[in-house]
């Protein structure tokens, strides 16, 4: 023993007071010559580690916090539990940990997920049985995935979307492994599908304003463009006279970064006005936007009926079923009444592109008898929509059921790549590249399920973070954090 060495730790408080341990501990001689430390400070077995100054009960304290909050969330929990601490701290006690074991892996989920939002994406792998996070690649590039799936030979299923770097991932790094699409994604891509096409066919699928019976259509449609004086909607004029200058500037061959930077437009909605073959349907999304009114117009027409024609008294009607607009809303909405111009029947519910994109991806014997005569009426008035509604419930019922009809889907790829419109010929077209992975799906339970929720608990860990965390940092508190 050479002499003594006062140490002074920190501990946990105790009745929301400070704790600190004072130690004399030894310092000792080496009497081995070749030692390259001539002398040494005995550890107290538990509470000490080599220059620590807090206890190992205090250190796993802080680490939780930090682990589960983050570091100024953390510093700021500390400081109300009595202990002294800050940022770095916590930070430095997070990135000491070690990474966890994965182990085997028989079953993996990949899916992306954003670091910033259409900037930079990151991809987390789950083990599908334990349904916990087993690794965080930086990127989402199929050559990154793949190295790390050479690395685990032991994987024999892979969970994931449609993603091309995911499928060409798995295909390069692991060959033995079943790849299974999830069915939720597919009926998500065809929902999406069946919206553009309803969209196209705006003008067919909503509802009109309430014009006096007996007005031809085209009458309708050319009142629908004019305010209540008579005049042209500015939308209406603003939409006409962009769509001819778009189309003017595509003529010659001038790009769409160009027309944009000299129109003062962004390049999405150059993009849109150039792929309408017609301005009417422009037009008829203009004229069909949704209101405040939509779900109350029902209710108006009866009360009407029922000699109740003050605004002010209506507004406060529905103001109790939940309207939120003011009574001025109510009072446009009613001057066509007040003009003559009431519907000779009552309103139907109004058919907006996503409640007819509802009706048509739900189950045919889920739709009420108003909205299953509503469809039948559209699909009769629109063929492309009744043939979208056909397509549509085939698919829908192959995915839904999971049943196991490889001939049944060929049939299907095959019929919409004759006649069907250009939507879902382009869905057909990827989930042709998906077969394999899709037709798998169709026969077993496996799903990405776990995967979405690990997903949505990286959300909630960058929201705690305020964005401001390193890949490194967020990688150990997606592995670490229960």
């Amino acid at each position: 023993m050479h002499c003594y060495y006062e140490r002074c730790l920190a501990d946990r408080p105790v009745v929301g007071r400070r704790v600190r341990i004072g130690l004399r501990a030894r310092r000792l001689v080496c009497e081995n010559a070749s030692c390259a430390h001539r002398t040494f400070t005995e550890q107290i077995p538990g509470p000490t580690r080599h220059h620590a100054r807090r206890t190992q009960s205090l250190t796993t304290l802080l680490t939780d916090v930090a682990l589960f909050l983050g570091a100024r969330p953390g510093t700021r929990l500390s400081k109300r539990m009595s202990i002294t601490t800050c940022n770095d701290t916590l930070l430095r006690q997070l990135r000491a940990l070690p990474d966890p074991e994965p182990g085997p892996v028989p079953v993996l989920g990949v899916d992306e997920f954003a670091l910033r939002r259409r900037r930079t994406y990151a991809t987390i792998l789950i083990n599908m049985t334990t349904r916990r996070p087993v690794d965080v690649l930086a990127d989402r590039r199929a050559e990154t995935f793949a190295a790390w799936l050479r690395g685990h030979p032991e994987v024999r299923v892979i969970c994931r979307d449609r993603a091309g770097p995911f499928r060409d991932g798995a295909c390069a790094g692991a060959p033995q492994a079943r790849q299974v699409a999830d069915i939720w994604h597919l009926m998500h891509n065809l929902a999406e599908a069946v919206e553009r096409i309803v969209g196209r066919h705006r003008a067919q699928s909503c509802e009109p304003l309430a014009v006096p019976v007996g007005t031809p259509p085209a009458a309708a449609a050319a009142q629908r463009e004019l305010d209540i004086h008579g005049r042209p909607r500015p939308l209406v004029s603003r939409t006409r006279e962009r769509y001819q200058q778009i189309h003017e500037r595509m003529e010659p061959g001038d790009s769409m970064r160009a027309v944009a930077r000299e129109l003062g437009l962004s390049r999405g909605t150059v993009a849109r006005f150039a792929r309408t073959a017609d301005v009417e349907e422009l037009l008829a999304a203009a004229t069909h936007r949704p209101s405040l009114m939509d779900d109350y117009r029902l209710y108006l027409h009866h009360r009407w009926l029922e000699s109740c024609t003050n605004a002010s008294a209506l507004a406060r009607e529905i103001q109790q079923l939940g309207y939120r607009g003011d009574v001025n809303t109510v009072r446009r909405h009613l001057r066509p009444y007040r003009t003559g111009a009431i519907p000779a029947q009552a309103p139907l519910p109004l058919r907006t592109v996503r409640r007819v994109t509802d009706w048509i991806m739900r189950r045919p014997e889920h739709l009420t008898d108003t909205e299953r005569k509503l469809l039948t009426d559209l699909c009769e008035r629109c063929p492309a929509l009744a043939s979208t509604t056909e397509y549509a419930r085939r698919l829908a019922a192959l995915l839904r059921d999971h049943r196991n009809e490889h001939l049944a889907f060929e049939v299907w790829l095959a019929d919409v790549r004759l006649d069907g419109p250009h939507e879902l010929q382009a869905l057909g077209r990827g989930m042709r590249r998906n077969q394999a992975a899709i037709l798998s799906a169709l026969n077993t339970t496996h799903s990405s399920g776990p995967v979405e929720g690990n997903v949505t608990r990286i959300k909630l860990l960058k929201r705690q973070m305020y964005g401001r965390a390193n890949f490194d940092l967020l990688r150990r508190r997606i592995l670490l954090s229960p």
